[in-house]
């Protein structure tokens, strides 16, 4: 095993729903990509964050044995860990300091690097593994997840591997997230509902005539009134074509969005990451919605659009390989 294979950064996120741990390479193989759900309970839209804390602490306790293989059989030269939710000033969650805390202490224990990210920004970097974008220093990006819808321009900062990251569009309610879990739960589904939600949509063979009308303004979306339209119909409606319904208004949504911002900055490539953005239904069906309009999808595998700590770690390596390079 070469040095660059034999040296990694372990990367740790602790989001509102999942605790996420993972190793990579100084060459960028992935080692470790581990994830723990939290438990919600049943009927539930979602958690406390004092019981996120809670179940942090345990999970990260379980995942420990995962730690101890890696610190056997590899070397540790950094961790890098989600501080908070977005890189904006007063972005904060209770959930993110377990594992910021606990990376810290890791660092410290093998007298190691220790770097900070956030949540968005791992998110982002999970999201353009393996990707094939053309243009790695200006593009746009959509974060879906169960607390944020928001569409960002990324310009690379110079001589940097960290970008300049500007909101330019999203939703001005509720996210994509909530609205898919609220309408999952009144359906009888478990939280978070959105792998059921898509599985409905995908195999509804119902054709939609009449969609739900969308409120969309300048890249910036409204979406509560999707949900009041549903809720008029929940009970009068199989589930699978109130699915169909559901994610079918989430890619005319965004497709009006993007349509509008990629005119308006001149980019024609999107990178798609979070949890809604590893529904297959939505994947196929926007990607194909932006292809006429010669705008180019960028989706990675699930398990990198949903939470993980891939992210983190490929911005640990970056970082760290600016160090070494600057320390020579």
């Amino acid at each position: 095993m070469n040095l660059k294979q034999n040296n990694i950064i372990i990367g740790i996120d602790t989001s509102c729903y999942t605790t996420s741990i993972a190793a990579i390479s100084l060459e960028k193989s992935i080692i470790l990509n581990e994830k723990i759900m939290l438990n919600v309970k049943e009927n539930s839209n979602g958690l406390r964050q004092s019981e996120g804390v809670f179940q942090h602490i345990n999970n990260l306790g379980e995942l420990s044995e995962k730690l101890n293989y890696l610190h056997d059989n590899y070397n540790i030269v950094g961790v890098c860990v989600s501080k908070k939710p977005r890189p904006i000033e007063n972005s904060y969650m209770p959930v993110f300091t377990v594992g910021y805390n606990f990376g810290k202490f890791m660092a410290n224990s093998l007298n190691c690097k220790f770097y900070e990210t956030t949540h968005q920004e791992n998110h982002i970097e999970a999201s353009l593994l393996n990707s094939k974008i053309n243009n790695r220093d200006r593009f746009l990006s959509v974060h879906m997840s169960g607390g944020t819808t928001e569409i960002l321009l990324l310009n690379r900062n110079k001589n940097s591997t960290e970008y300049n990251i500007e909101i330019v569009g999203g939703t001005k309610d509720i996210s994509f997230g909530q609205l898919i879990d609220r309408i999952g739960v009144k359906l009888g589904y478990r939280f978070p509902a959105g792998k059921y939600i898509d599985k409905n949509a995908i195999s509804c063979e119902r054709k939609i005539l009449n969609g739900l009308k969308t409120s969309v303004k300048d890249g910036y979306m409204n979406l509560s009134g999707l949900e009041n339209q549903i809720n008029k119909i929940i009970d009068s409606e199989d589930c699978k074509y109130i699915s169909k319904l559901l994610l079918d208004a989430v890619v005319r949504n965004m497709y009006k969005s993007l349509i509008y911002i990629s005119k308006l900055y001149n980019i024609n490539e999107v990178v798609f990451c979070g949890g809604v953005a590893a529904s297959e239904y939505v994947r196929t069906n926007l990607s194909i919605k932006l292809r006429r309009e010669k705008i180019y999808s960028h989706f990675t595998k699930s398990e990198y659009s949903t939470d993980n700590a891939c992210g983190c770690a490929i911005i640990g390596v970056d970082k760290y390989e600016i160090e070494s390079f600057r320390n020579k």
